[in-house]
């Protein structure tokens, strides 16, 4: 993944910084690097890199401006430093789009009569303006195109609108957009609208059975945190999983619940998963550690993307899942024992994150995807957009089971989730039936499927009365043979 690489300092650097980790952390991989630690807010996302040492040094810097970087921003208050480390980041990488912060200096300073902050800033205008790949913002522009902004009969623009917040959004659909061809119903909008459509030179008010077409764009307004995790979903290539939900899976093994083969099984599954979709670190969390030849066995799997936790607080695990996902898992991965308590699903549930029950089979062993198509519109289409995106990734076909074939609005479903089939190059193969039910014909298949649950409310629910309901979202908690992964909508 394209990287981007902060190098901060001074007071517009540390809100810069704290606006990349509580809005856009998740938009791109961050490496951040400042002379002083205490440039850094006390908590950082896991998946942003930092970086404390003397940015100017040509021997610490080589080592980061790799292929792997894809923008620079600068926004050092020392203009001197600007200037040696723009040139530094061109020896080393001659294309890199630098973004410079050029801020304004009130004390000038002057040596043998020549006052250099001025020479450097206008060099660094100079160089703006021969060097396609910089971008130099001067300060003093912002504060005048914020002032001309309030002046009488000069409307608005989005950036300057409202809270200034960037509460509200054009958002650009291209064809492999995970947004093509669904019901604008079907897309969970939660503190965000979709507010209309600009599509052929003509906007379209937003209803519920409006489908959404590549190359349309949409207009949206909502929380600007949100906002920003939706741009990112709907410009990002397929096959991004567990985007935008996060970027580590977790897995959670209490050795005082399972035995030790099923440990080292879930742990296989999760060494499964991590290598073969696109997540950056594996996280194993060791709840309630006794057996030492255990141990040892899961230490071995140690590596710089793979971290183990051993914890030995004795934690609650409701508290323990609480606390860790602050930390934003884009998967958490756990066993049928650690799944099945009522107050372990609850605060699964309240996570808001997919979780993997790991099954008697295992993920390697997989032929199929599985989803029973019995929900509204905005379920099915949901959560098809989040199956086939994994199964592609795990290269394995999907399999819908439609037990309602006879509904006008189930057909149209279908007719959708195939459409989305076609973004992932994935032909969905779709089973009708009104007699079979999907729960008995999962128990009866010899294949091995990966199946796909709505993480809605009913699954948090007792299970003593999950078996007398009709809803096959809750009768799944009774299979235990093939893995399930429960996706928030």
């Amino acid at each position: 993944m394209k990287k981007t690489l902060v190098f901060a300092d001074g007071i517009v650097a540390k809100i810069f910084i704290q606006k990349i980790i509580t809005q856009y952390f998740s938009n791109n991989a961050y490496a951040i690097v400042c002379k002083d630690s205490t440039m850094l807010p006390a908590s950082i996302p896991t998946s942003i890199e930092t970086h404390c040492f003397d940015y100017t040094s040509a021997f610490r810097l080589e080592s980061l401006c790799g292929s792997d970087i894809q923008d620079v921003f600068i926004v050092i208050d020392e203009p001197k430093e600007r200037f040696v480390l723009y040139e530094l980041i061109r020896r080393f990488n001659a294309k890199v789009r630098i973004v410079l912060f050029n801020n304004h200096e009130f004390t000038i300073h002057t040596t043998e009569g020549n006052n250099n902050v001025v020479l450097l800033r206008e060099d660094l205008r100079l160089k703006g303006a021969i060097d396609p790949n910089l971008i130099v913002i001067d300060s003093e522009h912002l504060v005048a195109n914020r002032l001309t902004q309030r002046l009488a009969n000069v409307p608005l623009i989005p950036r300057g609108f409202g809270l200034e917040q960037g509460e509200l959004m054009e958002i650009a659909i291209p064809p492999g957009s995970i947004f093509a061809y669904r019901h604008i119903g079907s897309i969970q909008q939660k503190k965000w609208r979709i507010v209309g459509i600009y599509r052929r030179a003509e906007f379209i008010l937003a209803t519920h059975t409006l489908v959404i077409q590549p190359n349309d764009v949409l207009l949206v307004a909502g929380d600007s945190v949100v906002l920003s995790e939706i741009y990112r979903s709907a410009k990002s290539d397929i096959g991004q999983f567990p985007a935008p939900f996060g970027k580590d899976i977790f897995l959670y093994v209490d050795a005082s619940r399972s035995s030790v083969q099923s440990v080292l099984d879930d742990i296989e599954d999760a060494l499964f998963l991590h290598t073969h979709i696109k997540s950056d670190k594996l996280r194993i969390f060791v709840l309630n550690p006794s057996n030492f030849a255990l141990l040892e066995s899961i230490r071995a799997h140690q590596a710089p993307k793979i971290e183990i936790h051993f914890i030995y607080d004795n934690n609650d695990f409701c508290v323990q899942i609480r606390k860790d996902c602050k930390k934003r898992p884009g998967l958490i991965v756990l066993s049928h024992a650690l799944f099945v308590p009522r107050a372990h699903r609850q605060a699964l549930y309240q996570a808001n994150t997919p979780v993997l029950k790991t099954g008697y089979k295992r993920l390697a062993e997989v032929q199929k995807s599985f989803l029973v198509v019995d929900e509204g519109l905005q379920k099915g289409e949901n959560i098809a957009s989040a199956m086939f995106d994994i199964s592609k990734q795990l290269h394995i076909t999907t399999r819908f089971y439609d037990f309602n074939p006879d509904s006008e609005h189930q057909r149209t479903l279908l007719n959708n989730i195939e459409n989305l089939g076609k973004i992932f190059s994935q032909k969905p193969e779709i089973t009708y039936s009104s007699s079979h039910n999907p729960i008995l014909f999962l128990q009866g298949s010899h294949e091995v499927y990966l199946q796909f649950v709505p993480f809605d409310s009913s699954i948090t629910q007792m299970r003593l009365f999950a078996f007398g309901s009709m809803d096959s979202q809750r009768l799944s908690l009774g299979l235990d043979t093939n893995p399930q992964i429960f996706i928030p909508y």
